[in-house]
């Protein structure tokens, strides 16, 4: 499961990096509002949201489409233009292209690939299968298999962390 998450992400993780799109002008023709509800364990938030419908105009002017909807966090006047970049089929924002979120998923599943390589090489997980500290130790060559698989998952899972928090 981690190596198709992998295999999706990771071509939108390069395309952000290269700065790969088309920008261009979104010149909004209207903008609706919609509600996303969060529940948390003590409290419940509402988060606004705008989804802002017009023509888009690449800079460069060798392409322009109509009825391009974009999400939003703010609400757009008619006839605001606003900078958004194509990428593929989609329309985003240029602060919605944070390679952070892509970098985040692909570390955390470098951590979930090296749990996986420990569950199958110790049986660690299975139905009335030995207790961690029994695996670590069923380890095929422990000196060295040990460090390098707690290794990855902690650099997986540490990567992670900063590339969520930091980028």
């Amino acid at each position: 499961m981690a190596a198709t998450v992998t295999a999706v992400t990771i071509p939108e993780l390069r395309s952000e990096l290269a700065g790969k799109g088309t920008k261009g002008t979104l010149t909004v023709s209207s903008c609706e509002t919609h509600t996303r509800t969060h529940y948390g364990t003590h409290r419940r938030t509402t988060q606004l949201e705008f989804s802002c419908t017009g023509n888009w105009t690449a800079q460069n002017g060798n392409a322009s489409y109509q009825d391009v909807v974009v999400n939003t966090t703010s609400r757009f006047e008619s006839g605001a233009k606003i900078p958004v970049v194509q990428a593929d089929d989609t329309f985003e924002l240029p602060e919605d292209r944070a390679p952070g979120k892509d970098a985040a998923i692909l570390a955390f599943c470098l951590s979930l690939m090296a749990f996986g390589i420990f569950c199958l090489l110790t049986g660690f997980g299975a139905r009335n299968g030995p207790a961690l500290s029994d695996s670590w130790q069923r380890l095929p060559a422990t000196k060295v298999t040990g460090p390098v698989l707690g290794g990855v998952f902690g650099l997986g899972a540490l990567a992670a962390l900063v590339c969520a928090l930091a980028l």
